[in-house]
Formats: structure tokens, C-alpha cells, sequence
């Protein structure tokens, strides 16, 4: 038998497998909410949500991530420090690019965001996540069905299984299934959280490098040029929102797209779009960091360096 003859069969029976998973894998309706669903209630008024509880694991990992790569520093660098500082070199020689005066001063932003932004993007694709959850009562207002293939049977026990039967689990006992896990990024709050730091850290520098100048950019009274100040000033105040938006959408919208895949066919057909969400969540990562960066650069460029450039 040819080279090219078992990979066409090997091919044509992946695509046969793939077909049949539908018939014989259960995987439950797809159900997705666009809010992040309450775990627990914690301090009153602050409940804890899914995605909250990934965000303080990505900020526990970064942290333990930035230990173990300095732990031991040496002038030629081995294992995790010479690949933290293959990452950090490269993305600080990206960012010097586009403009070396300030590079030094942003760069410990715009790489924590990128790093953190990634790894919850990431995290958000590991297996379990948006599968593994709890029983809650369905008077609980924020409880929702997100994926009913892993059920509890009690308050405190997780059952995994993927048969109709333990499907039901949680509808039996009148409860709803709440996911424990869900990528950051998913959530709106998330990305307005990180795009307001951003949003402060571009203003700040803006004062800092311009004085109260920085003002004269939207505030003109110089005959058209005061029109095109208030349409810069409303811009800048549509920046958080642009950034929050752009991340949400694009991370929620690959959630949904893996839900769906997985519901149509559960076997395979969903692989090449793991891989892509990866790729997804890296760019949205480095495009967040990048533009926090390039809005920092239009910030403390004076109106009188525009018009020189």
C-alpha cells in the first residue's frame, strides 16, 4: 500500500469516526451565558465568580512564574530564565520599535498585561473548564447551564461522566450545573478591569510628559481645530470600551465556537479549532499590550510634534 493511499484512508476514516462520535458521544445541548456565573457568595456584595477565581490562579502563577525564573540568576542563562528571557527580550525589542523613549518606562505594564492576558486566554482552553462545576439551587439568580456533561451529586462532590443519565444529574435534583472554572477574558468585567488600568497608566503619562498641556489636545479654542479637540476627547474616553470589547469578543466568541463543535461533532472536529483559539489568544494578548502601548505613544506626543512629524 502507497504513502498516499493510508493516508487518504487514514483521512476518510477520521472523518467517518468524527460522524459517528455524534451518534454515540452525549455532550448536551450547548447553553452558553455571556455573564460569569456565581460560585459563592464571599464578602457581601463582592459575589465570586468562575472567572474570578481563574484570574486569581493565572495572578498566583505569574507571580510563581516570575520566582522560579529569577530564583537563581546566572550571566548565561538555562532552563525557565533563559526562556523568560527570550520572551521578555523579544517583546521589549518589539516594543522599542515603535518608539525607544518609552520603552523602559511601559514595558513592565504592557508585558505583565500581555503575560497574564495569555495565560488566561490559555487556561481558558485546558479540558474541565466550562465542564467541571457544581450544583446550585435554580433560585440562585446567577446560576446557569453553561455544559451539563459533568454533574455533582452532592454539594461537595464532583461526578464526571458523560452518559444522558449522569447528564441529568442536576435536573433530577431541581439544581442547575455552574462551571468552577472560565477563561478571564470571557467575562466583560475582566477586560474592562485591565482596560481601565491601561486607560489610567495612558493618562497619567499624559500629564506627566505634557504638564497641563496635555489638556490643549481636546480643549482648543483655536476655530476648528476646538471641533477636532472634542472629537479626540470623546475617542479617549471610548478607549477602555474599545479595549474591553475587542478582548471580550474575541475570547467569548471562541468559547462559543468550541461549544458549538463539540456539540455537532464531539470527536476530532474541534482539534483544529483548539489549535486556532490558541493562536487567537496569543494575538489578542499581544495586540492588547500593543495597543495599551501605541495609546501611551499618542498620549504624550504634544499636538506640536504632530504637526512636525
Amino acid at each position: 500500500m502507497s504513502t498516499r493511499t493510508r493516508n487518504i484512508l487514514i483521512i476518510v476514516g477520521a472523518l467517518i469516526i468524527s460522524i459517528a462520535s455524534r451518534f454515540f458521544l452525549y455532550t448536551g445541548p450547548p447553553h452558553v451565558e455571556v455573564a460569569a456565573e456565581v460560585i459563592f457568595d464571599g464578602i457581601p456584595g463582592f459575589p465570586i465568580t468562575n472567572s474570578f477565581v481563574v484570574s486569581i490562579i493565572i495572578d498566583i502563577f505569574v507571580i510563581a512564574l516570575a520566582f522560579a525564573a529569577t530564583r537563581n540568576l546566572q550571566m548565561v542563562p538555562r532552563g525557565l530564565q533563559n526562556v523568560m528571557e527570550f520572551i521578555l527580550e523579544t517583546l521589549y525589542n518589539l516594543f522599542r520599535n515603535i518608539n525607544a523613549k518609552y520603552v523602559a518606562t511601559a514595558f513592565p505594564l504592557v508585558a505583565t498585561i500581555f503575560l497574564f492576558v495569555l495565560f488566561g486566554n490559555w487556561f481558558g482552553l485546558l479540558p474541565g473548564v466550562g465542564s467541571i462545576g457544581v450544583c446550585h439551587e435554580k433560585k440562585e439568580k446567577h446560576g446557569v447551564v453553561v455544559d451539563e456533561r459533568l454533574a455533582i451529586a452532592g454539594p461537595a462532590s464532583v461526578l464526571t461522566a458523560e452518559s444522558e443519565e449522569v447528564h441529568d444529574t442536576c435536573a433530577a435534583q431541581g439544581k442547575k450545573l455552574i462551571p468552577l472554572f472560565r477563561a478571564p477574558a470571557a467575562d466583560l468585567n475582566f477586560t474592562f478591569a485591565i482596560a481601565i488600568i491601561s486607560f489610567v497608566f495612558i493618562e497619567y503619562w499624559g500629564f506627566r510628559a505634557l504638564g497641563p498641556g496635555y489638556l490643549k489636545k481636546f480643549f482648543n479654542l483655536n476655530g476648528i481645530m476646538s471641533f477636532v479637540g472634542i472629537i479626540e476627547f470623546i475617542s479617549e474616553l471610548v478607549k477602555p470600551f474599545a479595549l474591553a470589547f475587542r478582548l471580550f469578543g474575541n475570547i467569548f466568541a471562541g468559547e462559543v465556537l468550541l461549544v458549538v463543535m463539540a456539540f455537532l461533532v464531539p470527536l476530532l472536529l474541534p482539534l483544529p479549532f483548539y489549535g486556532f483559539e490558541v493562536f487567537v489568544g496569543f494575538i489578542q494578548a499581544l495586540i492588547f499590550a500593543l495597543l495599551t502601548y501605541a495609546f501611551l505613544n499618542i498620549a504624550v506626543t504634544g499636538h506640536d510634534e504632530e504637526h512636525a512629524h
